[in-house]
């Protein structure tokens, strides 16, 4: 079975409505001077007192949040858009723990059986990333390498 016309639109309309939502929170927290709350990944993720002071030095105005809401929604916009070409088979994973088999998105129905969820693995396994990851020059996490 694949999925229907109306999941689809409904799943990926629910996801620009995201993209929108979380590029305003995340302005928005920045305009207040919210930093702790600017980092969830990964799980022991944060900013450092430097980079929260840094951040907290910034003047939004209209036109900058403006632009930052851009910027925040089209990246997300970005990395959706990555995954989804891997889902549809149109891009391969660069990152494989073995053989890569193509994935599908399909409907829900009772003969299907769910033993694991993709949102409940999806935070640990920032673990297996950065085991295979090059060091670019800065990290997401707070751990000493």
């Amino acid at each position: 079975m694949k999925l229907s016309e109306n999941n689809k639109k409904t799943l990926l309309v629910s996801i620009h409505k995201l993209i929108e939502e979380n590029a305003s929170y995340t302005v928005n927290d920045l305009e207040h001077k919210r930093t702790n709350q600017l980092i969830n990944y990964p799980s022991n993720g944060g900013l450092t007192e430097l980079e929260k002071s840094e951040l907290e030095k910034m003047e939004l105005n209209s036109t900058l949040k403006s632009a930052l809401r851009k910027v925040f929604a089209s990246n997300t916009a970005d990395v959706i858009f990555s995954f989804l070409n891997i889902i549809d088979g149109t891009s391969d994973p660069t990152v494989e723990f073995g053989e890569w088999k193509e994935v599908m998105l399909v409907d829900f129905n009772d003969g299907n059986e769910m033993d694991s969820m993709l949102h409940d693995d999806f935070y640990e396994t920032y673990w297996d990333w950065k085991e295979k990851r090059i060091n670019p020059g800065w990290k997401l996490d707070l751990l000493d390498e």
